[in-house]
């Protein structure tokens, strides 16, 4: 059965740490999207920040952005699925991160909001490439719904113990996840990439079995699981690997064109999930 919807993740997948794409895997895309295959970027990313890797790679229908909180369309801007943090999610959140100092971000209609300007505000901003605004305490500032929560700390380190700590904390009052080595997000508990994925294929008419996900870290999981042929890079963590269907190249190697290349456009038929 041939693969008709792509979902790639970006961070890790298809940007390097200089926040670049790998040109052969920019043109594995688009030789995928002219082959008819839907090809759609599923990242954790807000989505103006994701619209500059999509618009070189000219995809303009559906995008997963936000760990899967938000599924719309580029070129119309239409939003298909919305699943955002409430209030007493966010302020729990913050009741844990708060006393403890932790930097925390809130996002709210495609803006960051964050209490003071600090480094991990500045890593955050340069790694995203947009702006953070400054409103003083978030617990005070919170009003409304927002669409996630980053935890972001700059050493690396230490992220795996507060990511442990903030997962205990919240229970099953939110879902906390790792996207890339600085950084804790937290969504809505319904919120995953692969329900948004599973959105997108129903809406597009394609099936399960007919569905390819690549990706390289723990809010990958999910997705590169439910998809019929979930592949993990090879710079993936090994539980990653251990759900996938098939691991590719790593990170500099161009594991996603390897993919296209291999089972999309390619002739060699996937092993697809039962």
């Amino acid at each position: 059965m041939p693969i008709r919807l792509l979902a790639i993740d970006l961070d890790g997948t298809l940007v390097n740490d200089r926040l670049e794409m790998d040109p052969r895997d920019v043109a594995a895309v688009k030789a995928a999207s002219g082959a008819g295959v839907t090809v759609v970027l599923a990242t954790g990313r807000m989505f103006k920040s994701s619209l500059r890797y999509a618009e070189p790679l000219g995809l303009k229908g559906p995008i997963i952005n936000y760990q899967g909180a938000v599924v719309r369309e580029i070129a119309s801007g239409e939003v298909w699925h919305r699943c955002e943090l409430t209030v007493p999610m966010q302020q729990r959140v913050l009741a844990f991160a708060e006393p403890k100092d932790w930097h925390v971000n809130a996002y709210v209609d495609e803006r960051v909001y964050t209490a003071r300007a600090r480094p991990e505000a500045d890593l955050y901003a340069r790694v995203a490439m947009v702006p953070y605004e400054v409103v003083g305490p978030l617990s005070k500032w919170i009003r409304q719904e927002a669409t996630k929560m980053v935890l972001v700390d700059v050493d690396p380190i230490d992220v795996p113990a507060r990511m442990a700590e903030l997962t205990a904390w919240m229970g099953d009052v939110a879902r906390v996840t790792r996207s890339l080595d600085w950084f804790v997000e937290v969504v809505n508990p319904q919120v995953s990439k692969a329900r948004a994925l599973a959105i997108v294929a129903d809406r597009l008419g394609v099936a399960q079995a007919e569905v390819c996900a690549i990706g390289d870290n723990l809010n990958d999981e999910d997705m590169v699981r439910w998809a019929g042929f979930g592949v993990a890079m090879g710079n993936a963590p090994e539980t990653l690997k251990a759900v996938a269907k098939h691991v590719t190249g790593r990170l500099g190697e161009a594991g996603v064109a390897q993919v296209i290349e291999r089972f999309v456009i390619g002739k060699e038929e996937p092993l697809l999930r039962a």
